[in-house]
């Protein structure tokens, strides 16, 4: 008939391995339950199930022709296993019940079987891993699919576990799209994971036919990137409350010279909220801030603008302003990426009605909706590219309603976990494996460091207002990986980078405490913390 794989362990087809308790009486068997068939390569199926009982001492697999009356037995496997590959048994084209059933010495379960369908290899939809990597702060991989149509709705990705054998039922994210030959490049960010953990990892496709899984894979994350702990002297200040406290350092960072303020804020007082300010026109914080008639205590620049315009997401109390659009590869020219646009989502940073505070990713779907995201849309520039954001991409969508938050990126922390850092891809400079919102070359890179700009939050729900000097002999700034290592030092959890450089400004009160060469900048958007 066919040519059988029989599986045998001396020794333990005849005595139990369990590692359930047995009261010495051997209770009646129970039969196996959740029995699922799955062909996994060219010869090998793959047949798992759910052991229930305690008194076995092993497994049968049984097979017959749906077209026949009689099953065979094609293998067994000792107690306790819950899976079995069966090698060259399957015909294709041919539809099988393919069942299991528990036994010992003196008794033996029905069969609890399914039908299966060998489908003919060339119409298969299939998924198989190239190689699946570890990383400091992210998992990647890359895979190719075939017989998929991608027009169709097909849908495939990554699904992970740590006990084995990952299903779409598991954790998963969906995939970007192939390229000519199928081949797919995906990273799982460290939003997902936890580090020094094992995950077992496979490649699937989800079409019409069904879900079709690729062979399994491990791989884990390192240690996460430590704080950077400065020393922190308190700015004496007068005409702020005493829910808000000002720190300065002059500390080394990294043996380079380093100069920077933060200004933290316990709103939860009551007499200090946070707000996101848009003035009708470009303005310099010291404008802005004058504005308010001195109900404004501090107020820092926040997001990136083009031509006197916000260019992405505010939210004004409870408002919706402007939205997160699809980015350039590249801002130069000449290069090829300028071409190329990319869905992507954004840092975000912002207050709820109750006044609690958080980081998110944020994106705007087909519809214009704003939607927020506990993890990016993992773009890889110049590999990875996505559709616009949904409410089942990256992931479903958190459920945040903010009262104020503005955009802009990257987001430099998130749970208290680094979600990024500067490894590169096989294209080499300025194409980051974690640069997944897609950062300009003026922004993102390891020797990138202006002024810098920053929000964030503590674990106890206090917001922290950053700003560091950059490019003048007594501060040479920071990069966005030591920004994030700093916040952390601060004691903040969430954070996002807001613009940098030459737009870069506090204000403590009426006093503009940082450096202002060349120019005192005029920005589109402000936060602050003003008095409620």
């Amino acid at each position: 008939m066919h040519k059988f794989l029989i599986i045998l362990t001396a020794g333990l087809i005849f005595t139990s391995c369990s590692s359930k308790e047995d009261d010495g009486n051997h209770a009646s068997l129970l039969p196996p339950s959740d029995v699922k068939v799955e062909r996994t390569s060219a010869d090998q199926v793959l047949v798992t199930w759910k052991d229930n009982s305690a008194s076995e001492t092993g497994y049968a697999i049984m097979v017959r022709r749906a077209d026949e009356p009689k099953s065979e037995e094609v293998a067994q496997v000792p107690a306790d296993e819950t899976s079995c590959t069966l090698t060259d048994i399957l015909q294709e084209g041919v539809k099988y019940f393919v069942g299991v059933k528990a036994f010992n010495k003196t008794e033996q379960t029905r069969v609890i079987s399914v039908l299966f369908e060998m489908q003919v290899l060339a119409d298969m939809p299939m998924a198989s891993i190239s190689k699946i990597n570890s990383g400091d702060n992210c998992i990647w991989g890359t895979y190719r699919i075939s017989n998929v149509k991608l027009a169709s709705g097909d849908q495939w990705g990554l699904c992970w576990n740590k006990e084995g054998r990952p299903t779409i039922d598991d954790s998963l994210l969906q995939g970007p799209a192939a390229d000519a030959n199928g081949n797919v490049l995906q990273v799982i960010p460290d939003t997902k994971l936890e580090y020094n953990t094992e995950y077992k990892i496979r490649a699937f496709v989800k079409t019409s036919l069904g879900v079709f899984y690729s062979e399994e894979s491990t791989a884990s994350m390192t240690e996460d990137y430590p704080a950077i702990t400065l020393n922190w002297t308190k700015v004496p200040t007068t005409g702020l409350p005493a829910s808000i406290e000002v720190y300065e350092t002059t500390s080394k960072l990294n043996g380079d010279a380093f100069h920077a303020w933060y200004a933290i804020a316990d709103i939860s007082k009551g007499d200090v909220e946070f707000r996101v300010n848009l003035p009708s026109s470009a303005q310099t914080i010291d404008d802005q801030a004058a504005s308010f008639d001195g109900n404004c205590y501090v107020m820092v620049n926040g997001g990136y603008f083009y031509n006197g315009r916000n260019t992405g997401l505010a939210v004004v109390n409870g408002t919706n302003n402007g939205s997160v659009n699809p980015v350039r590869g590249s801002l130069m020219t000449g290069d090829a990426e300028y071409d190329v646009m990319y869905d992507v989502t954004r840092g975000c940073f912002g207050i709820d009605a109750n006044g609690k505070a958080a980081a998110y990713w944020a994106g705007t779907d087909d519809n214009g909706n704003i939607l927020y995201y506990s993890t990016p849309l993992a773009t890889v520039k110049g590999e990875s590219k996505y559709d616009k954001p949904s409410k089942v991409l990256p992931e479903a969508p958190v459920g945040w309603t903010p009262k104020y938050a503005l955009s802009a990126g990257p987001l430099l922390l998130i749970d208290g976990k680094i979600p990024f850092n500067f490894t590169t891809t096989s294209k080499g400079e300025d194409f980051y494996l974690t640069n997944y919102e897609v950062m300009p070359y003026d922004i993102f890179g390891p020797t990138v460091s202006p002024d810098r700009t920053a929000a964030g939050s503590t674990a106890d729900g206090k917001i922290v207002l950053f700003i560091c000097d950059g490019r003048i002999a007594s501060s040479d700034g920071a990069n966005l990986l030591e920004l994030a290592q700093i916040l952390k030092g601060i004691g903040c959890v969430n954070a996002v980078n807001f613009d940098g450089g030459g737009s870069t400004g506090m204000m403590i009160g009426d006093k503009h405490v940082n450096d202002q060469t060349p120019n005192n900048r005029p920005v589109v958007s402000t936060l602050g913390f003003f008095k409620k």
